[in-house]
Parts: C-alpha cells; structure tokens; sequence
C-alpha cells in the first residue's frame, strides 16, 4: 500500500479483521523446507512492521501443505529489509521488491539463494519481466511523480526511466504494450500509462476512475483496472468512490466503468480464476466475485470476511486471503474454494500483503 492509503486503510482492515477472525480457522505450520526446492508453491510477501524492522517471504508448498517462513534470511543469512513490497518469479530468478529500502533482491527461484540486488529505486512497487534480458519495475519515486526504471537483467543495472502518472503500481503486459496503473503516489491521479515495451516510450495516457491500483487480463484480451477512490484530505470519506474498469488493448480506451457506493471503503487487490472470466476483490469487509460478462457489481459478498490482501492460485482453484491480524505480530493466511467454504489456514510473517504463485 502506499502511505496515504495505509493512515486509512489499515486501521479498517484492522478492525475488520478483529471482528472476522474466528479461532476454528484449521491452521498448519511446518517450517521445513520443501525437499524439491520452491517449485511447486506459493509465495506470500510479508511486510513486516511498517517503517521498523524487516519483512520477510513465506513459502505455502501445495505437493504437502507445509509451509516454510521467512526463507530469505534462512538461505541467506541476512534480513530482506522493510517494507516487502511484492514478487514475481521470471526466467527462474525470484524478483523481491523491498519498498522502503529502495532496492529489488534477487534470488534463484528454486533454491532462493541471493544472486544480485538492484539498488538506486525510490520507492519501488512492482517487478515485471519483458524480455530474457529486459525487465521494468514501477516506483513512487517522489511520491508526488511516478516512474517506470529500465533494466538490465544480466547486470541488474537501471539503464533508463520511464515518467508515468502519479504512483506507478501494478504493470500488465498485452503483447508488446506495458499498462501501467498510476495509483497516486502521496497524491493522486487518474490514469493508467501505456509504455511500447520495444521502445520504452509513453503511447498513451487512459484516463479511468480515481487511482487505479490493481489490473488483470482476461479471456477477451480486455483489461480491467480496479481504482481505489480518492479520500478527502482527513482520510475520513471518499471524494470519489472506487471503481472497477475495463480498457480495450485495442484501442485504449474505457469500454465500462462501475462505480462502487461505498464512500467509507475503497476496493482493493483485483485478481482473477484460472480461466479469466472470474475476477475477486476486497470489499466493504468482504471478498466479493465479478464475472466479467457482468453488466454491474456484485451485491453481496462471497465470503463475508475482511482481509488485508487476496489472491487466486490459477494451479489449484484456491482463494489466499491475507489477515494481518494485529499489524505488528504474525498474521495468517485463510485458503477458501471457489464456493467461499475455508480449506485451511496457516500463519504468515507480519503483515501478509502480496502472493506469488509458482
């Protein structure tokens, strides 16, 4: 999250997870390491306390169920640093963005074994791969700018920038144009970027709802962009309600727009089934479903629970909500089906906020 969302945001998914948390969630914990390395599993990013400390990786294994906690710094032997931002696994090396300490640690994604760090990043976001030997990662940089850093997967070095809306977050790919959403930084925007990958250079600029965060691709080759809303400056209302979108690559531009109600909750951590013609966000203290042949939002939630954050492992049909609990002890991790019904939960690091699914 960034800094303007988390005065908010987090105080609600707080007490909303206090008064969801039941005591007859099934919990496993296994800390060893699975024996064929992290092949077959899901990584959950823990950030750890906020501006303190250090956040760490967990590892769900789905051959078992074991899990394996704060992997990183077993295999290492040092500390990934505050705050664990987000992952993503590209051409066998783990991209691990650590968001207050500026800098992306990589790892070999099967053994986890520190193999580079790329450093010089303000406020880094996201890793997205483009090519064997070209990669992006989104920045807040200032906070009041955005930015897309080129780089060199052989060196690991920056070898240029990208200027983009306010806040640059999460990053699509669909064919050789990157999206990318400007949530707003310390500020606001409304727009999603679109960067030809070939040529590093801004195509466009698609106005949507008011700070796009979270994207998916689905089985139309359409983008659907989930916006927050914008607070007023005393983070007590919504100026402008979230708002769930959907983009035609083809021609970019906004083909639907659906307004959320809510100007107490903003909706959050877009993801999407295995088919892509399912989408799942956060809610108003819910998981809520979307079919994207839907003509309007869901009304009622699927499982009626707030997390902190979601996500959808297309290998097993499984939900992974993320509940951090009291934000400054380990949080946990809650698996549901495709019906809502709970299959099990295990304990994360403080603060599970993102997934990973290998």
């Amino acid at each position: 999250m960034n800094v303007k969302q988390l005065i908010f945001a987090s105080s609600i998914a707080f007490a909303i997870s206090m008064m969801g948390c039941k005591k007859d969630d099934p919990e496993t914990t296994n800390p060893t390491t699975p024996a064929s390395g992290y092949t077959n599993g899901v990584f959950i990013t823990n950030e750890g306390p906020y501006g303190t400390g250090t956040g760490t990786v967990s590892f769900y294994s789905r051959s078992n169920g074991s899990v394996s906690s704060d992997i990183f710094n077993t295999k290492n032997s040092f500390p990934l640093g505050n705050v664990v931002q987000s992952m993503e696994v590209y051409n066998s090396k783990g991209y691990i963005v650590v968001n207050n300490a500026g800098k992306v640690e990589v790892v070999d994604a099967n053994s986890f074994a520190s193999v580079g760090t790329i450093t010089g990043l303000t406020s880094p976001r996201c890793f997205l791969g483009i090519t064997s030997s070209k990669g992006y990662i989104s920045q807040f940089g200032s906070g009041a700018t955005g930015e897309v850093k080129v780089i060199d997967l052989n060196t690991n070095a920056i070898t240029g920038t990208i200027a983009t809306g306010n806040g640059a977050d999460a990053m699509v790919k669909v064919g050789n144009t990157v999206y990318v959403a400007c949530s707003g930084g310390f500020t606001n925007d409304t727009v999603v970027t679109a960067i030809d990958a070939t040529t590093n250079a801004v195509l466009t600029n698609i106005n949507t709802g008011a700070n796009p965060a979270s994207m998916q691709l689905d089985a139309n080759g359409k983008l659907w962009v989930l916006c927050v809303g914008k607070w007023n400056s005393s983070y007590t209302s919504l100026v402008n309600t979230g708002s769930l979108v959907r983009i035609n690559p083809a021609t970019n531009t906004v083909e639907l727009s659906l307004p959320f109600a809510s100007t107490t909750n903003s909706p959050m951590h877009l993801c999407i089934d295995a088919a892509k013609t399912t989408l799942y966000y956060l809610y108003n203290g819910g998981v809520y479903v979307q079919p994207i042949a839907a003509p309007s939002l869901a009304s009622a939630p699927l499982i009626n629970r707030g997390f902190y954050s979601l996500g959808y492992d297309p290998t097993s049909n499984a939900i992974f909500a993320g509940d951090a609990g009291n934000f400054s002890s380990n949080g946990k991790v809650i698996r549901y089906n495709q019906a809502g019904v709970v299959l099990d939960s295990f304990a994360a690091g403080i603060i599970p906020g993102n997934f990973c699914f290998r």
